[in-house]
Parts: C-alpha cells; sequence; structure tokens
C-alpha cells in the first residue's frame, strides 16, 4: 500500500484522475483495495497543487457511482444466488450479505446513504441493496449522495492537513475517518429526522 501511495505521488494529473476513478470502481464494485488512504493522499495531491481539488472529487465520486451502480445491477437483476458466488471470490460470507441486505432493506434509501458512507460496508452494499430489491428511484440519489458526501469529506480533509497527512496515516487514518465518518452520519439523520417530524405535523394539523 505504501508503495501505491509513493508512485500517486508521481502521476501527472491525467494519471492521477484516472487512477481515482479506476480504483474507486474496483473498491465499490466489491475488490478489497482500501481507498480512505488514496483519498487522503488525493487530497494531499492538491494541497501541493499537482491535480486541482474539484476534478479530483469529480472523478472519486464518478468511480464509486459506476461500481455501486454495476454491483446494484447484479443484485437487482440477477438475484442473490449469483451475488452470493461473486462475494464469495473476495471473501465476503453469505451471512454477512444476507445481515447487509436485510439492514438495508428496513431503512430504505437512508440506509444506502449510510452504507457508502460506512468504510466496512461499501464494498458489499450496492449488492446488499439489489437483492433487496430497493427500488432503483430510491438507490441512485442516495447512492450518489453518499458517495458525493464521503469522496467529499475524505479528499477535502487530505487538501485541508496539507503536509501532515503522512503523520495522519501513520496515526490511524481509518479510527479518524470512521470517527468522522459518524459525524456527518449524525448530522444528516438529525436532518432527516426533522424533516420526517415536520411533515408529520403538517399533515396531522387542521
Amino acid at each position: 500500500m505504501t508503495h501505491i501511495l509513493f508512485q500517486l505521488t508521481h502521476l501527472p494529473p491525467l494519471g492521477v484522475y484516472a487512477f481515482v476513478l479506476l480504483w474507486l470502481a474496483g473498491e465499490s464494485v466489491g475488490l478489497p483495495l482500501p481507498d480512505e488512504a488514496i483519498l487522503l493522499t488525493l487530497g494531499f495531491l492538491a494541497h501541493r497543487g499537482t491535480v486541482s481539488l474539484f476534478p479530483l472529487i469529480l472523478c472519486a465520486v464518478a468511480g464509486s457511482a459506476i461500481g455501486a451502480a454495476v454491483s446494484y445491477q447484479i443484485g437487482y437483476a440477477l438475484g442473490r444466488p449469483v451475488v452470493v458466488r461473486l462475494a464469495s471470490r473476495v471473501g465476503v460470507s453469505p451471512k454477512r450479505l444476507d445481515e447487509a441486505a436485510t439492514w438495508v432493506r428496513r431503512r430504505g434509501g437512508i440506509g444506502v446513504f449510510l452504507t457508502r458512507v460506512i468504510p466496512f460496508a461499501r464494498n458489499v452494499a450496492s449488492y446488499a441493496a439489489g437483492i433487496a430489491a430497493i427500488p432503483p428511484r430510491v438507490f441512485y440519489p442516495a447512492m450518489l449522495l453518499g458517495a458525493l458526501v464521503w469522496c467529499t469529506t475524505v479528499t477535502s480533509l487530505g487538501d485541508a492537513l496539507g503536509g501532515n497527512y503522512q503523520s495522519i496515516l501513520h496515526l490511524g487514518s481509518k479510527g479518524l475517518l470512521i470517527g468522522g465518518g459518524l459525524v456527518v452520519i449524525a448530522l444528516f439523520g438529525w436532518i432527516s429526522w426533522r424533516l420526517v417530524r415536520r411533515r408529520r405535523l403538517g399533515q396531522s394539523g387542521p
């Protein structure tokens, strides 16, 4: 992993943009590719001026969305048996897949959004949403919003940390990012709760 991070700092801008798109797409279709350290490093490259932050985030979101869309369509169109066979090749058990599908089915769009910002759930989340028969009109907006929040947050964090990003990686970036992700999730949940509560109060009024 350290070698990959080092090589990223020597790629030309177009190479960096292509890399992040393909890497995030691969991670979202279930390949065991960690993206936290990659996105932090890419944010550092934006801070250094090697790449521009906005196109970088755009490519990251596009890659994440492409991979998630492919995974979802496989689960939605081909069903659980096909997904179980695919998941077993990357070390995902049927039990974990079924638990993820049940969790997403109960929560709908909010569940889809949350799985895009939780590090340990993204590689099976979209398959699970497809198996759970989450409607496309619910899945795609929630997935895109989650991908946008996650990629923007982590890449911007790398940009903000600047030259200190390597120290953060060594100190435990995953814990930091999970903590940041939980803050984002809590904020989104609070806003959603307020909107639902306001709508219910409006419907119960005269």
